[in-house]
């Protein structure tokens, strides 16, 4: 009967159940329940768009439950049913955040990638849902962020093309509106030029603003992703040598220039740029970029000295720990936390080289479990005198093994001595 194939074709997931549930109890028509449950879909989701009031502050709670309730729709086919009630929820989050932070940023995505889905199984006029995604992007708060390429399927030819020519329109008043709202201008413009697959135009509008290191970064990476080795190496060295601010993106551009270099062949090229990195701000991720370059080109027994040399000059002292352990050289990574001046190596640092050193040479930890003692009790704050407290019994446990619990009892008692104004200190130390 057409109405048990429309629902199973329209609620695969209930079918089973239902199918169960009717074998026990006969209903015979299964067109009206199809109607029922795609008709509760639309009502459902629009009583819960309802309660997305802009007095709520659009309480997470309840866009979940608007999210929850539109995958579950979409699943049984009812794009249809819930397309427009997705479209106003989104509509009504955003009205209830207006300016402020979006404690529900992650759920407003999900919502509109929702809307997305709902959007390819059930297209809207394209010319409309264009102007709709242009303007909720452009004339919003800024809090929400269109990816054009999910609504590609449902705007079509059209729809693209509508997007881009009122996108165009806004580019007239490029001086006149917010720096958020150019900026918005100009992510769309990318959208489109990367989507209409023009390579030439995509790179010019990625080339209008380079005033961050993230820009030469993705003009550099379409250039790659194209095939452009030479152009992207070209673009990946001017965003270096234009004085990056934004570590985490010239780190990034860094990786893509070496790696086109060692794709090249040109290992040695690429060595001298993690070289020059490194030397400019000797730290242990630069130099285990470099130690895995070199490496790659067959040079780093005869590179190591020298790179070890400078993190020594240059670096702090707890980087050449890092380094060192991370290399397996315990000992030198002893000896150089040794000789370290107080504070230059973090607690933590050294408990773990302790617990190291502990197991095969435990006189050796004695001296520094004091030092770390010692350190913690010059703060005066409580949580310092807990910590200080469990060092005391695992240096306890150290020297009994050494057989030296007169040595512990001299270094507690001198502890008693020296702090026996704080009170809260000397209480807890009373129970050791």
């Amino acid at each position: 009967m057409e109405g048990g194939r429309g629902l199973r074709r329209e609620y695969p997931e209930l079918a089973g159940e239902l199918g169960r549930f009717l074998r026990r109890h006969p209903y015979e028509d299964l067109e009206a329940l199809v109607a029922y449950l795609r008709a509760a879909d639309a009502e459902g989701l629009r009583e819960l768009v309802d309660g997305l009031r802009r007095e709520s502050g659009a309480d997470p709670r309840r866009v979940r439950e608007v999210i929850e309730h539109g995958e579950r729709a979409l699943r049984n086919g009812q794009a249809g049913a819930v397309r427009d009630g997705l479209r106003s929820a989104i509509e009504r989050v955003v009205e209830a955040l207006g300016g402020s932070s979006g404690i529900v940023g992650d759920d407003l995505a999900e919502l509109m990638r929702l809307y997305a889905r709902a959007c390819a199984d059930a297209p809207p006029p394209p010319q409309a849902l264009a102007a709709w995604l242009v303007g909720m992007w452009l004339d919003g708060p800024g809090l929400l962020r269109v990816a054009v390429r999910d609504f590609a399927p449902s705007l079509g030819p059209d729809g693209l093309d509508a997007c881009a020519r009122l996108v165009e329109e806004r580019c007239s008043g490029y001086g006149q509106g917010s720096p958020a709202a150019e900026r918005g201008v100009r992510e769309l413009r990318e959208q489109l030029a990367e989507l209409a697959g023009d390579l030439d135009a995509y790179m010019a509008v990625l080339a209008e603003d380079l005033r961050s290191t993230a820009r030469f970064l993705a003009v550099a990476t379409v250039l790659r992703d194209h095939g452009r080795a030479a152009d992207a190496e070209e673009w990946a060295r001017r965003g270096l040598a234009a004085e990056p601010v934004d570590p985490v993106a010239a780190a990034k551009l860094r990786d893509l220039l070496v790696g086109l270099l060692l794709e090249r062949g040109d290992a040695g090229e690429a060595v001298a740029v993690r070289k020059a990195a490194f030397e400019h701000v000797p730290d242990p991720d630069r130099y285990g970029k470099l130690r895995e370059t070199a490496e790659r080109a067959g040079v780093w027994e005869a590179s190591r000295p020298g790179a070890l040399g400078h993190l020594r000059a240059k670096g702090q002292v707890s980087y050449v720990v890092t380094v060192l352990t991370a290399e397996g050289a315990h000992e030198e990574a002893w000896q150089a936390a040794l000789a370290a001046a107080p504070g230059e190596v973090p607690g933590e640092q050294w408990l773990t080289l302790i617990a190291r050193r502990e197991r095969e040479r435990p006189a050796d930890v004695v001296g520094p479990y004091q030092r770390l003692i010692d350190d913690y009790l010059a703060d005066t704050e409580h949580i310092r005198y807990n910590q200080a407290a469990e060092l005391l019994i695992r240096l306890r446990v150290v020297q009994q093994g050494l057989g030296d619990e007169a040595g512990f009892a001299a270094y507690l008692g001198g502890l008693r001595e020296r702090h026996k104004r704080r009170s809260a200190l000397i209480g807890r130390l009373a129970d050791l």
